[in-house]
């Protein structure tokens, strides 16, 4: 993580929902007892290639995330999953006036296409988490990647 990132992060207790300034976190990813941090992981995929799937894997890989998702619920760790709808729309300056254009803007072979936001009391668990999700299995080049990214919180806000 980048530093100037790392210094703005704010872990926080999970039952009060209140950010705990004693809690910021240092190099290490052991989080101090009751702290938690919530982490983003966005879902990148081929959309020629799922859309390549015969119908019995899809329904399978679906039916996996499904319970990949409901067990992460039962836990307590699920905060939020969604999948993302095309058209993608990007806004950038052109000169002083903000453009929206057709997105994703950058040109690549994988997008994101879904996201989830855990919520775990330490980076190696958002990583166990990561590395769990059925999608990266289901074959050599079809299942994406996964970016996990640390969420930045304010001391004091409500989770």
């Amino acid at each position: 993580m980048w530093p100037a990132i790392r210094s703005l992060s704010t872990c926080y207790n999970s039952a009060s929902g209140q950010g705990l300034p004693s809690c910021h976190l240092s190099d290490n990813t052991d989080f101090p007892e009751g702290c938690h941090m919530k982490y983003l992981m966005l879902i990148y995929g081929n959309e020629d290639v799922w859309g390549a799937l015969p119908d019995g894997d899809l329904a399978t890989l679906i039916g996996k995330v499904d319970a990949f998702n409901e067990a992460l619920r039962a836990s307590g760790e699920l905060v939020d999953v969604q999948g993302l709808e095309s058209p993608a729309r990007a806004v950038r300056m052109r000169g002083d006036t903000p453009v929206v254009t057709d997105g994703p803007y950058l040109e690549a072979k994988e997008y994101v296409g879904s996201y989830f936001v855990v919520d775990v009391d330490s980076e190696q668990r958002a990583l166990e988490i990561a590395r769990s999700y059925p999608g990266l299995r289901l074959g050599a080049g079809i299942g994406g990647g996964i970016e996990i990214w640390p969420l930045m919180a304010r001391d004091g806000d409500d989770r």
